[in-house]
């Protein structure tokens, strides 16, 4: 990922949900991340009632990435 650089959302949702859109995404050949905004939803074992989390792409990336996962 590059961090000089603007990130932008293609996703939001549970974390195990999360993984598997980042998953897919790097299968593709597109760099992805996940943000937490909550901090405790990192060291906490019930991650899922900690609230939504984002991949974030390249913004170069955001439209294949969309359109990927829309194929789903």
């Amino acid at each position: 990922m590059n961090e000089k650089q603007d990130l932008v959302c293609v996703f939001k949702g549970q974390p195990f949900e999360a993984e598997i859109v980042k998953g897919r995404l790097e299968s593709e050949g597109i760099p992805a991340m996940i943000m937490n905004n909550s901090m405790s939803a990192i060291f906490s074992t019930y991650t899922v009632m900690a609230g939504p989390v984002s991949v974030l792409v390249n913004p170069q990336d955001e439209e294949r990435a969309k359109q990927l996962l829309q194929e789903q």
